[in-house]
């Protein structure tokens, strides 16, 4: 679903109310799950992958995991990087499951699939905190760009994992050169 869609679903949740949104063809499902933590209607992305607990990735995952995914196969990661733009610009992730399906890593937390849904939906999450109508003050506009800057930077492979995260963490922007594509 393209993210403009999933805003009135996410912003109609009630408090505490688990949302599937995704199952990938690994049987992974992903949820938000409406915590209002930060601001009214936030909430957390969750993750359930077959024989595991129910878990809260965040960005940092998603960074390291697509770090790993460079690692082991950059002209894969190159195509997953660049559907995560589009997905960014606001395309539909259900557009690129085919391609996504051939993408492979031999390194990784999570398939490309499963990345690409769950960083939608923290990209929504940080509109939703940081944009008009959140209680945050963001640093960058739209407040998306701050989590796809990180990615671009991962996906420049210019830094060690280390530094990135490092940022990522204590919620030091990234370098504005990633501001672009």
């Amino acid at each position: 679903m393209r993210m403009l869609d999933l805003f009135p679903i996410l912003r109609g949740m009630k408090l505490n109310e688990h949302k599937l949104i995704y199952t990938s063809q690994n049987k992974t499902k992903i949820f938000a799950i409406r915590t209002d933590k930060i601001c009214p209607h936030d909430f957390a992305v969750s993750l359930l992958i077959p024989e595991r607990k129910e878990f809260r990735p965040t960005h940092v995952r998603l960074l390291f995991d697509l770090y790993l995914k460079r690692l082991s196969n950059e002209d894969d990661a190159k195509k997953l990087f660049s559907i995560i733009e589009n997905v960014y610009d606001g395309d539909d992730p259900e557009k690129y499951s085919n391609e996504l399906l051939k993408l492979k890593f031999p390194m990784q937390l999570d398939d490309p699939d499963v990345n690409l849904y769950y960083m939608q939906l923290l990209m929504i999450e940080q509109e939703f905190n940081y944009g008009s109508g959140g209680c945050k003050k963001g640093k960058v506009e739209p407040p998306r760009e701050f989590l796809m800057r990180f990615i671009r930077w991962v996906a420049s492979g210019e830094e060690e994992i280390d530094k990135i995260i490092t940022n990522a963490v204590r919620n030091w922007p990234p370098p504005t050169k990633y501001a672009t594509k």
